[in-house]
């Protein structure tokens, strides 16, 4: 059963490269599909298409090869001419959709992206941030969960998330210039919402990922320096911190590509997600 409301829709995003985001997207997603028993929906923003390549395994290459629909298509808004069709044609509500996994009524389904998304979009004349958030509205309400996996840059990217969305996850690591994407975060969202006055997005929360990266089980000095910068500005942005700190794993890799036989400390994920979802009420 859908919720009353519509689905949460989440997207996660730190104008600061290499947080993380696409792991923590695709394991947010797994985990709300198989431990909370729920539709979710995934939306690959990035052309790096790093979520889709996780969530859709080896089926990704068939996908690209079949030339199937993708985000691209949706912000275009139609098919273009391919093997046996000689014009263009209308999108379906299922183009564009992958479904990763069904158990029973739930799925988990994935908007995938492709390499050449971010050409599309830049060779367009004046393209509408408003476009995936129409296309969810009309077509996915029925879903419990979207969560969006952003590119690191400011963008029509990023603009098109946050009209999608009414929740942002910030993922951070405990490096030098770890905030760096934060006053940059925090300017874009002030600019978003001065636009878009009846638009509510918030700020969900902070999560700290790759916790234990730097010196062993404590993480070391520069964990704890880095630490302090983002209790710092997380705090004058009135951004709340998760209590649960997603730690270094190299069993994350095999858990992104389904392997479930051996996955370390990567087990550790799950505190973070309960602590997540219990949050946003899902």
């Amino acid at each position: 059963m859908a919720r009353q409301n519509g689905p949460l829709a989440v997207c996660v995003i730190n104008l600061k490269g290499g947080v993380g985001k696409s792991t923590i997207s695709a394991l947010l997603s797994r985990y709300a599909l198989l431990t909370r028993q729920k539709d979710i929906l995934a939306v690959d923003l990035d052309p790096q298409a790093n979520l889709s390549q996780a969530l859709m395994g080896h089926n990704y290459n068939a996908f690209l090869t079949n030339r199937r629909p993708s985000i691209v298509e949706i912000f275009n808004g139609y098919k273009p001419p391919s093997t046996g069709r000689s014009s263009p044609s209308p999108l379906s509500p299922t183009d564009g959709i992958e479904t990763v996994w069904q158990i029973g009524t739930n799925s988990l389904q994935v908007i995938p992206s492709r390499f050449d998304f971010s050409d599309n979009l830049t060779n367009t004349l004046r393209p509408d941030p408003k476009v995936l958030a129409k296309f969810l509205a009309e077509h996915y309400s029925h879903k419990d969960l979207i969560i969006i996996d952003c590119s690191p840059t400011e963008s029509i990217f990023t603009h098109a998330a946050y009209h999608a969305s009414g929740l942002v996850l910030v993922p951070v690591k405990p490096e030098y210039f770890a905030t760096i994407g934060f006053p940059l975060l925090q300017q874009s969202l002030s600019l978003f919402t001065d636009r878009n006055r009846g638009h509510q997005i918030s700020v969900a929360g902070v999560v700290v990922n790759n916790a234990f990266y730097h010196g062993g089980n404590n993480g070391g000095p520069e964990k704890t320096r880095a630490l302090s910068e983002i209790k710092v500005e997380a705090a004058r942005n009135e951004w709340p911190i998760f209590k649960n700190e997603i730690p270094f794993s190299r069993g994350f890799p095999k858990l992104m590509r389904g392997d479930y036989s051996y996955s370390g400390n990567a087990d550790r994920f799950s505190r973070f997600a309960k602590e997540f979802f219990d949050s946003i009420g899902l």
